[in-house]
């Protein structure tokens, strides 16, 4: 016997909801971790900036060695978040 069309009707709107409120859920979750991601980059690229600055000479490629980027990568890298 197939379910009655105010079942249907209902079934859809209560899934529906529970749809909408797991994606609202997994997209704020989602922002939190980018502002957490974002905050985290920035502190180490901080870090990099001062370290670099007035250090030895060939601590960028040594640099380059440890974070496994490209020179230019930590150049712009260093200026976007300083």
């Amino acid at each position: 016997m197939t379910p009655r069309s105010e079942d249907i009707a209902k079934a859809r709107e209560d899934l529906k909801k529970t749809l909408a409120a797991a994606k609202a859920k997994r997209d704020k979750i989602f922002e939190e971790t980018e502002k957490v991601r974002e905050a985290a980059e920035a502190e180490m690229w901080k870090t990099v900036k001062t370290e670099l600055d007035g250090a030895y000479h060939g601590a960028r490629t040594d640099a380059v060695e440890v974070l496994g980027v490209t020179r230019d990568y930590i150049l712009k890298q260093t200026k976007k978040y300083s």
